[in-house]
């Protein structure tokens, strides 16, 4: 049964689109505080946009130090006015993990998102429900749960995620498999306890189908471009306006298409030169190793966004 004082946290994230940043930096790799503070305000002041989420797999989390994941939640916290800030939180064992929740609390997040760890290949569902139980002791803030996509592997049984979004902790779940059936299959497992968390998804490449199927939320790397027509979108399928919903979806598959292109796993790359093409980041500097995209990606997706009218 979800705690009496995170209810209210988990109905404001319900029935909109939660951002997960991207983070800019210089060429020599320092943080842009402006360019970040830009990005959170025009996101926050977007109706619609219920949440944001800091340090996630966007904003390139398992790369940055302690140090560094406080002083981005401090820019959001700034910069964010009334819309709640989670932030991510990694750390490969639950001791290492409650540290980062504690200070991450400490800068100010309003809520935490714990990212899947590389030990849950071990399949075994007491370790992620531990870990989770764990970081709960430590940090008197909500949790959301996440299931990374499954590229290769299960990912956790259903069964774990069941228990998982069962504790009066956790006020939501980010499924984010990229695989339809078992999305849908985990929707229709979790139905039961429906009522003490909210359902979110982060299948950028299928969100008209997860709003459908019962997502409530979408927390989204996507949500960084075009945030009213997701926004939109989502009402759409929640009106019954599936007719709008599906005009949106068409008019956005270019761009879907090209940021969650072969390999999916570039989308951040794709981002952030489509947020400095915007002139929202001075650079779409990436942390190394990873390479941002060629020229010629570059003018296809200049393309697709002047279609779009958002240059």
């Amino acid at each position: 049964m979800l705690r009496d004082d995170f209810r209210e946290m988990k109905e404001h994230i319900s029935g909109g689109i939660m951002p997960a940043t991207a983070v800019p930096w210089t060429p020599d790799y320092e943080l842009i505080e402006d360019d970040l503070s830009s990005l959170v305000s025009y996101l926050a002041g977007v109706d619609g946009i219920v949440g944001l989420v800091a340090n996630a797999h966007t904003g390139e989390c398992k790369m940055l130090s302690r140090e560094m994941k406080q002083r981005v939640i401090r820019v959001h916290k700034e910069a964010a006015g009334d819309v709640p800030v989670f932030s991510g939180v990694y750390g490969e064992s639950s001791l290492q993990a409650a540290e980062m929740a504690r200070e991450a609390e400490e800068a100010g997040a309003d809520g935490l998102m714990l990212l899947p760890l590389d030990i849950y290949s071990n399949q075994d569902p007491r370790e992620p429900v531990e870990h989770f139980e764990r970081v709960a002791e430590a940090v008197d803030i909500p949790l959301i749960n996440f299931q990374f996509p499954t590229w290769g592997s299960a990912g956790l049984p259903i069964s774990a995620h069941v228990e998982i979004c069962s504790l009066p902790e956790v006020i939501g779940f980010k499924e984010a498999s990229f695989d339809p059936m078992r999305y849908e299959e985990t929707v229709r497992a979790l139905d039961h306890i429906r009522d003490d968390f909210t359902q979110l998804t982060g299948n950028d490449t299928f969100l008209y189908h997860a709003y459908h199927l019962g997502a409530e939320t979408g927390l989204i790397g996507y949500g960084n471009l075009v945030p009213e027509l997701h926004v939109e979108k989502i009402r759409a399928v929640h009106d019954g306006d599936l007719e709008r919903a599906k005009e949106i979806r068409e008019q956005l598959l270019p761009l879907t298409n090209h940021v969650f292109g072969t390999p999916e796993g570039r989308y951040r790359a794709r981002v952030k030169a489509a947020l400095e093409m915007q002139g929202i980041f001075q650079y779409d500097t990436l942390l190394p190793p990873q390479q941002q995209i060629s020229a010629e990606e570059r003018q296809e997706l200049r393309e697709i966004l002047v279609d779009l009218g958002e240059l």
